[in-house]
């Protein structure tokens, strides 16, 4: 497939879906750039890079992402998030380098005259918001930083979105460890049936430094 040398593609987000769009785009030889918001690629992936993912490594990479890798004698292993970063995200990173911005947070996009795109980014390096204009624009940030509301609804729940902003929040989207022991012996309600929720129930409740810890399992939202 011949590409257009003048068509450039942007690429939200540096985990996986992100990085691996971006060996396509190397592949066929187009132009391309990929923004992270975070200071270093995978930022989401780094928030639970204490988990061990539900399956293994070799269900975890792509033909294409497999050829950017030294040969692995076991990729049948089961990797904790930040394993899987420095074992497959960041050698295929390597070959994208150039390509990839930290710290450009993506604000906004918009539609500019007919087949293009405007996005509004926050550049983090010199602090200041910038304009570029794309050819098209792949959206792979995920949603893992992007919560739903508790509310019936998923509307916010009562005084919900204060607590999010409070500059200590008592609300958290991050799956425990053994790092946060200040919620020891704390009553704890746990939102959602996804495997975040069953994780973060089975830490809570298995993990020596909980024994005392009183938890509420929901397994929709709040009504």
């Amino acid at each position: 497939m011949a590409s257009d040398d003048t068509f450039l593609i942007g690429i939200i987000g540096s985990g996986p879906i992100g990085l691996e769009c971006g060996l396509r785009a190397l592949q066929y030889g187009y132009r391309f750039v990929i923004f992270e918001s975070g200071d270093d690629i995978a930022n989401n992936v780094r928030s639970w890079s204490h988990v061990r993912l539900f399956t293994p490594l070799n269900m975890n990479m792509s033909s294409l992402g497999r050829t950017y890798v030294e040969p692995d004698n076991d990729d049948s292993t089961y990797l904790t998030g930040d394993e899987y970063i420095e074992r497959y995200l960041r050698p295929i990173s390597r070959h994208l380098q150039p390509n990839i911005r930290l710290r450009h947070r993506v604000i906004s996009v918009g539609r500019h005259h007919i087949n293009g795109f405007v996005i509004l980014v926050e550049n983090g390096q010199i602090n200041r918001e910038e304009y570029m204009l794309l050819d098209c624009v792949i959206d792979a940030s995920g949603t893992y930083g992007c919560p739903n509301f508790a509310g019936p609804g998923r509307l916010p729940a009562i005084n919900e979105r204060a607590l999010r902003m409070a500059a200590s929040p008592l609300i958290s989207y991050r799956v425990p460890s053994e790092r946060d022991g200040h919620l020891a012996g704390k009553r704890i309600l746990l939102i959602g049936k996804g495997y975040s929720a069953a994780t973060s129930a089975v830490f809570l409740g298995k993990h020596t430094s909980y024994h005392f810890v009183d938890l509420v399992f929901m397994l929709s939202f709040i009504v």
